[in-house]
């Protein structure tokens, strides 16, 4: 009698001890849910998510640039690749938020020491995307963009402008040989560092 007992009672303990640990797994999983989903996400995890989840086109590197010598001007420089099995031509870059309808994103070839100078590609705004002429990239090719704003990198004095840190969603208007007029924006945005160039 007392050995059934015993039993009966270790497999209660042993059934709430079960009903606690599932509990406090169900807890930690919904704590670590709101944390991620609440905006905390750390400059890694956007990389991550560019370098490797981002189709057809991903950013395989990120950085800013802030210019001392003129204030109101900064740069991102974005390393970008074609993992589509076709031909992808990029027809235009806009950042995100976006603060004046006259303000427009200008997209250079090549890094500028101070801002101003470099052989300049084109303009795009959120209300006209497209660029005068699309980059095209083969398979598995890579380029670089050097996208310049005032409120990127930069003191310009509006509350989207950091002279430390940069944090852009980018959207990528772009076309395949079957079709035009395509784009992507990204779920999670650029982010990094504005180094002084």
């Amino acid at each position: 009698m007392s050995s059934s007992l015993r039993a009966q009672t270790t497999l209660e303990y042993t059934t709430i001890l079960a009903v606690v640990l599932v509990i406090g797994l169900i807890v930690i999983g919904l704590a670590m849910f709101f944390s991620q989903s609440s905006g905390g996400m750390t400059q890694t995890e956007a990389e991550t998510y560019w370098a490797s989840q981002a189709r057809p086109i991903r950013v395989l590197g990120m950085q800013g640039y802030y210019y001392a010598g003129t204030p109101a001007s900064g740069e991102i420089a974005l390393s970008v690749e074609n993992i589509d099995s076709k031909p992808i031509t990029i027809m235009g870059l806009v950042l995100e938020p976006y603060t004046d309808d006259a303000e427009a994103f200008s997209t250079y070839t090549n890094h500028s020491a101070d801002g101003t100078a470099g052989t300049f590609w084109d303009s795009s705004t959120p209300a006209s995307p497209y660029w005068s002429n699309g980059v095209t990239l083969s398979p598995n090719e890579r380029h670089s963009f050097y996208i310049r704003a005032p409120t990127i990198c930069s003191n310009a004095g509006t509350a989207s402008a950091s002279t430390e840190r940069f944090k852009n969603y980018l959207t990528i208007h772009y076309q395949t040989p079957d079709f035009t007029g395509l784009s992507f924006r990204g779920i999670k945005p650029i982010m990094g560092s504005c180094n002084p160039s």
